[in-house]
């Protein structure tokens, strides 16, 4: 049997990133979520800059750029959000290979569905209100700024999910488990989780 990980999707302001930290903590093990750019790039030999654009976006063929850079662990020619979410597939199953782990976005769910690793895979969301008002809380953003990132962030992780995924983002249907952020703080969801955890 394979180390554990658990996958995190998150609809924008749902508190899925915090959950990922809580998990981390509470279980000493790493935590993967924005670390999986710089990591990429460090495997594909790629300057990071070139990468922060492109993270969790499907290519957009009317802003196509081709990639021609990189090492032996970069498939040449393909635009550069397909090169990123190579580079961090590879790095994503590594780590699984490695340790046990929390890892948010990315598609790791999908991207570890064939591995030797126990996957758990996990999604957090809440009614859009919910979240935007945590997110202005947080953040300080006016209502109508919150309400426009959210809905932005939401589709990108959206198309970005069922692009390389093949599965429907935000359905209960697609994950192991599923929380409503709204209904439970992110301290009891994570304490959930770990009883998953330490049940496989």
């Amino acid at each position: 049997m394979g180390n554990k990980v658990i996958t995190i999707g998150r609809e924008y302001g749902s508190g899925g990133h915090k959950v990922g930290q809580l998990l981390a903590e509470k279980l000493g093990i790493p935590y993967y979520d924005n670390e999986l750019i710089y990591l990429a790039a460090q495997k594909g030999g790629i300057d990071q800059q070139r990468f922060a654009p492109h993270d969790e976006k499907k290519y957009n063929p009317m802003l196509f750029e081709v990639n021609y850079s990189g090492n032996e662990n970069v498939v040449q020619g393909l635009s550069m959000s397909e090169t990123l979410f190579d580079l961090q597939s590879k790095v994503i199953k590594d780590i699984a290979a490695t340790t046990d782990a929390v890892i948010v976005g990315r598609c790791a769910d999908s991207v570890l569905k064939d591995s030797d690793a126990t996957v758990i895979s996990v999604f957090i969301g809440a009614p859009f209100e919910a979240r935007v008002a945590r997110t202005m809380n947080i953040e300080g953003f006016g209502e109508k700024e919150t309400q426009a990132i959210t809905k932005k962030k939401d589709k990108k992780r959206k198309t970005y999910y069922e692009h390389y995924a093949k599965k429907t983002w935000a359905d209960p249907a697609s994950y192991d488990l599923y929380f409503d952020s709204s209904k439970e703080d992110l301290n009891t969801i994570a304490e959930k989780i770990v009883e998953v955890y330490q049940s496989k």
